[in-house]
């Protein structure tokens, strides 16, 4: 299984929940089997940039993660996101199926 992780920060800390609106958009994209987005406690005391947003996707492999990609609710996100955000960082890890 591949759990798709990304991490976002806004331009502007007046579009928090504009940006998290855009990014549930997402939790209906029949290619991820679990998702979750979250809000960044951002409690670490370590300097240094913080995302506000964690957005997690388990996907079932790798040709399921090309889909849940090209799914227009991706593009959607995608188009009401990226204008808002500043940073964003993604990675994709070969993790176990919990069930």
């Amino acid at each position: 299984m591949i759990r798709h992780i990304a991490f976002f920060s806004a331009i502007d800390p007046n579009d928090l929940d504009e940006i998290e609106a855009g990014l549930w958009i997402l939790k209906d994209n029949p290619h991820a089997l679990r998702f979750s987005v979250a809000r960044n406690l951002a409690v670490d005391e370590i300097p240094g940039p913080h995302p506000d947003f964690v957005v997690m996707a388990d996907i079932k492999d790798t040709a399921a993660l090309a889909a849940y990609k090209a799914h227009p609710l991706y593009a959607e996100s995608i188009r009401r996101v990226r204008p808002l955000r500043d940073i964003r960082v993604a990675a994709d890890l070969m993790v176990e199926d919990p069930s």
